[in-house]
């Protein structure tokens, strides 16, 4: 029933606007207009509305999209009970004209949708049946022809009236056109016919869409359409507000097409950001009702657009997904976009293209590592997979050094999220993921990955020991302090958290030596941090590995100097 109600509201809406008198907007992504028709054959106002009607305003376009992703995104999900985001649907509709306030006595009381339609449907009938009789065609030749009285066109006429008084068809500016050219062809039309012919002569001298301009108005286009975040949406909304203002001011010229597109495109996207901002506080106060301690402030967690349009609260924000590309096995070698599958989702879909994710291929793997930050479990899932499409079948494994790895077991069936619970023990911390396509019998070339984000996260920074410290030694050096300096803002950032130091040693030496060196260094580290950050809301602990841990092998002095380090990690209290 309510998807119903969902669909007739959206109908309704878009059968309204397209009874406004004169509103014939044209969809901003069409890159013919009006000014590119040449045909010689005679044009009437029956061809005319024609062809207005045909291309529908992408506004309305984004309204209809926007509620038919509802209705796609429940049923995908097998959802019982539909539920309407009543405060997303109202908006969508009052951007089209219609009353607020109707429509939330409509939405309250559904039975009185029928009546809505009936109505709908009876002024649809009678605006077929009472439509003025054409009082004549205007053609082609008679809208150009300067053979007037006085010899001035109608089309000329037209285009100085609404250079006066705007394009508007009033019945004033009729008999003045009518006046200019000394005919009484226009007053004879009715408002909407004369709509439809000003409106054509209009657009037909406007000035023309540049090659740039096109190009503009497409991008814009794909990204309103495939936005992932919230930060995403409010960051392009108020670059369409600064174009907007380069325009108006002068700073920039556009061409009205170009105008009309910066107009529509803000319009879908006001509505995508209300939207995201209220999913992302229902999102976000979930995963504080389940990980209050995990909770590292407004200013660093950030929701994001997952599968089937749902929203994924991320506590470290941007700090949460993959940084490098460790291996990658595709079946027919197509790994030049492996590196799409790093950093936050950005893929956008075309009629004809996507781009910003990878292929894993019918069996190809992909091995990816966290940097900045480590897989943890929390409460609830701990790994999201931003996927293309439908999840194919994969099969997950993490390790906490690329070497030995902990099964997870095969993801599908849409599931995006991942609770690795059942596999770790408590504050364990990994900074791999290995994916295996599974090759499904679907015959889908293997999973289209766009991103992999640890919900539940560890920051995680690496300072050079030869930054910090003197050979064998644990006193920091002026030049470690200033290091330490650069990382509080880093630190202090999430606002609480357990700060574990831990040093790092390579082989050279006793393991007994390197232990005790390794130790005395993470102390020294710790004991600077306290004094830089001063805060009570984080605890502290010192760890030392010596050689136990080594980032890579210690068979080159290269490698030696990669493990030996001092790395801090900020985990919930």
């Amino acid at each position: 029933m309510k998807k119903t109600i969902l669909l007739i509201l959206i109908a309704f809406a878009t059968y309204s606007c397209g009874n406004k008198s004169g509103d014939s907007k044209d969809a901003d992504a069409d890159v013919s207009s009006y000014s590119n028709t040449t045909s010689e054959s005679e044009t009437s106002i029956n061809d005319t509305d024609k062809t207005l009607k045909t291309n529908t305003s992408s506004e309305l376009n984004d309204l209809f999209n926007i509620g038919k992703s509802l209705i796609e995104s429940s049923e995908s999900n097998d959802e019982v009970n539909f539920q309407l985001d009543t405060e997303m649907l109202i908006d969508m509709l009052v951007q089209s004209g219609v009353s607020r306030e109707s429509l939330e006595k409509l939405i309250n009381n559904p039975d009185s949708l029928k009546v809505l339609a009936e109505r709908a449907m009876k002024e649809q009938g009678n605006t077929i049946a009472y439509e003025p009789v054409q009082k004549g065609k205007i053609s082609k030749e008679q809208l150009t022809s300067q053979k007037t009285p006085t010899g001035v066109s109608l089309e000329e006429a037209i285009l100085i009236v609404q250079a006066e008084s705007g394009p508007e068809a009033t019945m004033a500016k009729l008999k003045k056109i009518d006046s200019l050219a000394g005919t009484n062809m226009m007053s004879q039309l009715d408002l909407t016919e004369a709509g439809y012919v000003m409106g054509d002569i209009e657009r037909k001298n406007e000035i023309p869409v540049s090659i740039e301009e096109n190009k503009k108005i497409t991008a814009y286009r794909n990204k309103s359409m495939h936005m992932h975040s919230e930060k995403e949406s409010k960051e392009f909304l108020a670059e369409l507000e600064e174009t907007e203002k380069d325009i108006a001011s002068g700073k920039l010229k556009a061409s009205p097409r170009f105008q009309r597109a910066i107009e529509n495109r803000k319009k879908s996207v006001v509505i995508f950001h209300k939207d995201i901002l209220r999913k992302s506080e229902a999102a976000k106060q979930k995963f504080k009702k389940l990980n209050p301690d995990l909770f590292y402030g407004d200013e660093v967690g950030v929701s994001y657009v997952g599968h089937r349009k749902t929203t994924v609260y991320l506590p470290l924000g941007p700090l949460s997904f993959a940084d490098e590309v460790v291996n990658v096995n595709h079946p027919k070698l197509l790994t030049q976009n492996v590196k799409n599958v790093l950093g936050e989702p950005d893929v956008i879909i075309t009629y004809d293209d996507a781009t910003g994710d990878y292929s894993l291929g019918l069996g190809g793997t992909l091995t990816i590592r966290f940097i900045d930050n480590a897989l943890v479990d929390v409460n609830g899932p701990d790994l999201y997979l931003f996927e293309v499409g439908e999840i194919e079948p994969t099969d997950l494994e993490i390790s906490k050094d690329g070497k030995s790895w902990v099964k997870i077991g095969k993801i599908d069936g849409g599931v995006a999220e991942v609770d690795i619970a059942p596999f770790v023990k408590p504050n364990e911390l990994f900074y791999y993921v290995r994916f295996k396509d599974l090759e499904g019998k679907s015959g889908i070339p293997g999973a289209d990955i766009d991103a992999v984000a640890a919900i539940g996260s560890a920051m995680r920074l690496n300072l050079d020991s030869q930054v910090l410290f003197d050979s064998g030694k644990s006193e920091l050096k002026p030049k470690g302090m200033d290091a330490l300096k650069a990382l509080v803002n880093s630190i202090i950032v999430l606002k609480k958290g357990k700060v574990i130091v831990e040093g790092h040693t390579d082989d050279v030496g006793s393991e007994a030596t390197n232990h005790a060196l390794s130790l005395a260094r993470a102390k020294s580290v710790s004991k600077a941090l306290k004094q830089l950050i001063p805060s009570s809301q984080f605890k502290w602990q010192e760890k030392g590995y010596g050689e136990s841990k080594p980032l890579v092998d210690n068979d080159s002095d290269i490698n030696r100097s990669k493990n030996r380090r001092v790395e801090i990690l900020v985990v919930p209290n």
